[in-house]
This record gives C-alpha cells, sequence and structure tokens, in this order.
C-alpha cells in the first residue's frame, strides 16, 4: 500500500451507519454513509488499496446539494472529494477491525488513490441504491426549496401586517387629532 504523508487519529470524529453501496464489485467499492447522531452528514467510503493485512478506504463528506450536482453529472467524483480540505483513511483486516486511522490533507492524496475528473455519474455502472438516493436527495431538496418560498412568503405576510397596523395607527391618530379641532 502507499505510504501516506497523514496523521494518525485515534477515531472517527462521526458514528458511521452504512446505508447503501453505489459501486460493487466482488464487495464494495463506493459506500454511502451518515452519522447515526446526524443523519443529514452524508460520508462515502471508497476502496483505495489493499495488502495481506488490510484493506484501505478513503472517507469523505459530501453534502446534499453537492451530492445532487454529481448525480446531475456538474460534479465529477473528483469534485466530490476535493470539496473537503481533508479527507480520512481507514485500514480495515478482514474482521472489519481498525488497523489505522489516518487524517490527510486533501493535496496529500496520493493521486492513484483518486478518481479521475472524468468519472461522472452514469446510472448503468452504479448500484441500484444510487439512483434511490438520487431521487431521496432530490426530492428533499424540493421540500426545502418549497418552505423556503413559504417562510418568505409569511415573513412578507407579517411585514406587511405591521405595515398596515401602521397606517391604521397613523389613521386613528389623525381622526382623533380632526375631532378635536
Amino acid at each position: 500500500m502507499n505510504t501516506l504523508d497523514c496523521i494518525n487519529v485515534n477515531g472517527l470524529d462521526f458514528n458511521p451507519q452504512k446505508i447503501g453501496d453505489l459501486l460493487y464489485y466482488e464487495g464494495p467499492l463506493l459506500s454511502h454513509f451518515q452519522d447515526a447522531s446526524k443523519p443529514n452528514e452524508h460520508y462515502f467510503y471508497r476502496w483505495v488499496d489493499n495488502d495481506d493485512e488490510a484493506n484501505r478506504w478513503l472517507i469523505f463528506k459530501a453534502t446534499s446539494q453537492d451530492l445532487v450536482k454529481f448525480f446531475n453529472k456538474q460534479f465529477s467524483e473528483l469534485d466530490l472529494i476535493a470539496q473537503n480540505n481533508a479527507v480520512t483513511f481507514l485500514d480495515l483486516d478482514d474482521n472489519l477491525n481498525s488497523l489505522g486511522i489516518y487524517i490527510c490533507a486533501f493535496e496529500n492524496i496520493p493521486n492513484d488513490y483518486l478518481p479521475s475528473q472524468k468519472t461522472f455519474f452514469e446510472a448503468s455502472r452504479y448500484e441500484p441504491y444510487a439512483l434511490e438516493l438520487k431521487n431521496k436527495l432530490e426530492h428533499s431538496l424540493k421540500e426545502d426549496s418549497i418552505l423556503l418560498q413559504l417562510l418568505s412568503r409569511v415573513q412578507n405576510m407579517e411585514k406587511e401586517h405591521q405595515e398596515t397596523k401602521k397606517i391604521l395607527s397613523d389613521l386613528k391618530r389623525l381622526l382623533e387629532t380632526s375631532e378635536r379641532n
């Protein structure tokens, strides 16, 4: 395996919960995880290397918006990884025991661990789970957009209501003043 220019750490900074595999060939190649305590945080394990003792995984985080860009071919897989200033490498033995966890700056990732800039989402190459995730994220982002529009309208209505109250108060004051005169 490649030697890493990284910092050795004691554990992951999230509680991984495997959700599904996006790429699979004789084993998972790209898997989706979420933080068990923060289900809106998306992590991906990308298999990058192995030797007689371990399989090495590159772990990177991605936002829902960036994932939608990836699924819509606006981002390559490399773009997703590059959104992270640092990534994590995890060495696991055949029994999934951790043999090492390392934090690595993006610029120190060995080139042969990175996908080509031309690696875009192609539904035919990915597992059915990838399309499920794509649809779920797009639906969620549409819901978020609708909620933001509704919130904006409510805020505008409240502002209009305050303006109307002020106008009515001013009119009332004018009427009271004119009645006194």
